[in-house]
Order: C-alpha cells, then sequence, then structure tokens
C-alpha cells in the first residue's frame, strides 16, 4: 500500500526525484518502493532513460486504475476530515488581498469544514506567526519572514494601465497613442508598481512620478472607479471592475508587480487547521499559477 501513492506520483512527473520532493521523501526511498511493488507484480512498470522514467506498458495499464483508487480514498478521507477538522486559524493578509480575494474564499472554506474557524486580520505590517499569535500570513513575498516557516505562492500580481470609459476618451494622445508623459496616474501605497511598468515600457518618460498616493490598493481602486485617473490594474484583485465594465483596459503591456505567499510556521501537523486550510488555498490558486 505504501508504495501506490510513489508509484502514482512517480508516474504523474515521469521522475523519481520529483515524486520524492512531492513526498518528502528521498530519491532511493522512492526506487526502492518501486523496485518492492515491480516485485512483487513480477513486471517492470518503468523503462529507465538517464535521469528520466516512462511507464512501460504494464505501467499504463496500472496507472489509471491506481489514480482512481487513490483518489477515492481520498474523497472518503476528506467527507471524514470536514466532519470532525476543527480548530480556529488566526489569519494575518495583507488588506486588499484580505477584502478583494480572501474574505469569499473563507466563505466557501468555512462552507466545506464547518467546525473550522478562521479569524482573519488584515495587517499591512504581518503579525508575528507562531503561537499566541498569527497561524498563518498570507502576504507580498517581501514581508513573508525568511526563516522558522513553510512558505507557498498562492498567486502574481501583473498589473496594466486601466481606467473608467470617461477617462480613456479623455486621456492626452501623441499621435495615435496615449502619451503616457502626461496621463493622470492613481497609486496605491508609494510609486513603485508604476515606475516598474514605465521602466519596462515607457523608459523615457518620468510620468509615473506624477498622481496622488492611496494607502492600499482597496482605495485605489475605489479612486480610479471615481474616476480620479489611471491605475495598474489586474485580472484577480480588480477582476469585479474589469468584468463589469467600471474599469476598462488602456494598454497591452503589463509587468510582474509582486507575487502573494502563504506562510505558517515550519514543523505545524499536517493534519492541523492551519495546514488543511494552507493547502485548500493553495489547491484553489493552482490555475492561477500556471
Amino acid at each position: 500500500m505504501n508504495a501506490l501513492p510513489v508509484f502514482e506520483a512517480a508516474a504523474r512527473h515521469s521522475s523519481f526525484a520529483k515524486a520524492g520532493a512531492e513526498l518528502n521523501v528521498s530519491h532511493s526511498v522512492i526506487s526502492q518502493h518501486i523496485r518492492n511493488l515491480e516485485h512483487w507484480l513480477g513486471t517492470e512498470l518503468f523503462v529507465r532513460r538517464g535521469n528520466r522514467v516512462e511507464l512501460s506498458d504494464d505501467g499504463r495499464a496500472l496507472l489509471p486504475q491506481i489514480a482512481s483508487g487513490l483518489q477515492i480514498l481520498t474523497d472518503a478521507c476528506e467527507t471524514v476530515l470536514r466532519k470532525t477538522q476543527a480548530g480556529t486559524v488566526v489569519v494575518s493578509a495583507e488588506p486588499a488581498f484580505a477584502s478583494l480575494w480572501l474574505r469569499k474564499r473563507i466563505t466557501e472554506f468555512c462552507e466545506l469544514f464547518p467546525r473550522v474557524e478562521i479569524d482573519l486580520r488584515p495587517a499591512w505590517t504581518p503579525a508575528q506567526i507562531g503561537e499566541g499569535h498569527a497561524d498563518m500570513i498570507i502576504h507580498f513575498e517581501t514581508r513573508i519572514p525568511k526563516r522558522g516557516v513553510e512558505r507557498d505562492n498562492l498567486f502574481p500580481i501583473d498589473g496594466y494601465p486601466a481606467a473608467t470609459p470617461d477617462i480613456r476618451d479623455a486621456l492626452p494622445l501623441a499621435g495615435s497613442a496615449i502619451d503616457w508623459q502626461r496621463a493622470v496616474l492613481v497609486h496605491d501605497n508609494g510609486k513603485e508598481t508604476w515606475h516598474k511598468w514605465y521602466a519596462a515600457h515607457e523608459p523615457a518618460s518620468e510620468g509615473w512620478r506624477k498622481g496622488r498616493i492611496h494607502s492600499d490598493l482597496s482605495l485605489a481602486i475605489d479612486a480610479a472607479v471615481d474616476g480620479e485617473g489611471v491605475i495598474l490594474a489586474d485580472d484577480i484583485l480588480c477582476h469585479r471592475e474589469i468584468s463589469s465594465g467600471q474599469l476598462v483596459r488602456l494598454d497591452d503591456r503589463s509587468v510582474r508587480c509582486i507575487w502573494y505567499q502563504i506562510a505558517i510556521p515550519r514543523g505545524t501537523s499536517k493534519s492541523s487547521a492551519s495546514a488543511l486550510f494552507r493547502d485548500w488555498l493553495v489547491d484553489q490558486t493552482q490555475n492561477l499559477r500556471d
């Protein structure tokens, strides 16, 4: 039984090393499990090709049934977990992320796991993590502690210029294009993100120095919707405003602004409510990292 999830992971990755990293065991342990399974079945399941492995014909025949069986077991355990998993998770989160994205996901999570309570505490400066403080931090990658935690990427923010339709129609032009030297900008918590965009796409212009600064992204979005100027929007945190047409994209050019990361104390039990919530969030954002 121990060898079956090892086989499934190795087959999915076509790599013993990657399977070991996923299962947190060494390459040699993966190899031993596969050898034991092959010996028990009396057939080779993998064809070794240097550092890569490929499924043999018998391996390909076995994989769908093993994967299906493991999923059945996982679903059965998750059904019980939803009834029995309990606890309170104190989450310190970047304010805009907390209000624009995380709050709705907490509602979804708590519907699935009704005995787990999420205590959301927005904070520009993350709380100390550990016993007696926050159980989890979700913030910009630059503000996550570098020691004593397990860090996971959630998703990146890729910003592009956006504004109301009225602002778009009134923007100054240089020929047929927007004159980014004279455009009125909306900043959130400093001018760094607009500076990145200008450095990447309008390096000769210092238009990024202009515009009003708001204390966080939520206020900046509200200001842009109210017609105060052009904001660096994105498809995740600004989804509602973009999809409704309150803000429209002005330029195809974008810039990677920041990654959001999630962290829990190193050594947190995998069966804890914190780990359960962390794993659920990481799974929910898989498509945003691809």
